[in-house]
């Protein structure tokens, strides 16, 4: 009997410590958001879509801004406007290393939004591969990809290294999955598309020199690899380290929002200023 009494006393406790509080909460006011990359082997293209509430994924318009202007700088000469092409705006140019440009984007109904981003300076890459640098344990020759290029001193870089195997029997690029030992990649998850993203940190303002043992069968026709640098900012590499995290995390189905960083002013989003250094071993 006690033990019932007990029981229902807590229960009651339980239910008394319910208390229904009602917010007064600012009514939601959305939000142009501009996402891309600003890639100098790529013509400009930009996502254009507006935020919507923590709580409501999308509805039945949509969240895809169609009818925005999307106009491009670079620096205080005009561009152009973006014209709106299977759900980007794009402008038939390529942006250029050591400039700045900044995109507006105004749409009815929203607060003009803005970003403003530079492009880093060309990075020189050296790429070579050996047919044979041994053996494995089973008997099998062992190839080697060396990749080497120069860090800028006194400046904080961030890079995205990306090498991809030709097969020349479906006529297809696909990531190559090296192993290394290098600094670089400890501790350093790989991304979805198979590259790895590191900063300077450890080799600031010298050359760095990445080497890796290509398997028996792995490169077969011609050409054989292509190896693709990007250099971009802090504020890139942080961005795409959260987003990252995010999709392999649960990509929102699991795991918590989180507050992604931007350089979108009277708006979000993120554009990402990148230089691309691409060398094709044949």
């Amino acid at each position: 009997m006690k033990k019932h009494l007990f029981t229902l006393s807590i229960i009651v406790l339980a239910y008394g410590c319910n208390k229904p509080i009602d917010l007064d909460l600012p009514a939601y006011s959305s939000k142009i958001v501009i996402n891309g990359e600003a890639n100098t082997d790529t013509v400009f293209n930009f996502q254009v879509s507006r935020s919507l509430p923590i709580m409501q994924s999308n509805d039945s318009t949509g969240y895809l801004l169609q009818d925005a202007t999307v106009t491009v700088y670079d620096g205080s000469a005009l561009l152009g406007n973006a014209q709106y092409q299977g759900g980007k705006y794009v402008l038939n140019q390529k942006p250029l290393p050591e400039h700045t440009y900044t995109v507006n984007v105004s749409a009815k109904n929203y607060t003009t939004a803005q970003s403003i981003f530079s492009i880093p300076k060309k990075l020189n890459i050296t790429t070579s591969y050996i047919d044979s640098i041994g053996t494995d344990n089973t008997g099998f020759k062992v190839g080697q990809i060396t990749v080497s290029f120069s860090d800028e001193p006194n400046v904080k870089n961030y890079y995205r290294l990306l090498i991809l195997a030709y097969d020349d029997g479906t006529l297809t690029w696909s990531p190559f999955n090296f192993t290394s030992n290098d600094v670089v990649f400890l501790n350093n998850t790989k991304l979805n598309d198979g590259s790895y993203i590191f900063s300077d940190r450890t080799f600031a303002g010298r050359t760095k020199t990445l080497t890796f043992s290509v398997p028996f069968g792995t490169a077969i026709g011609t050409p054989k690899f292509e190896v693709s640098i990007k250099t971009f900012s802090e504020d890139y590499y942080n961005y795409l380290r959260q987003t990252d995290q995010y999709n392999q995390n649960g990509n929102g189905v699991t795991n918590d929002p989180i507050i992604l960083k931007t350089n979108v002013t009277n708006g979000l989003g993120m554009i990402g200023g990148v230089s691309n250094a691409r060398d094709t071993i044949q």
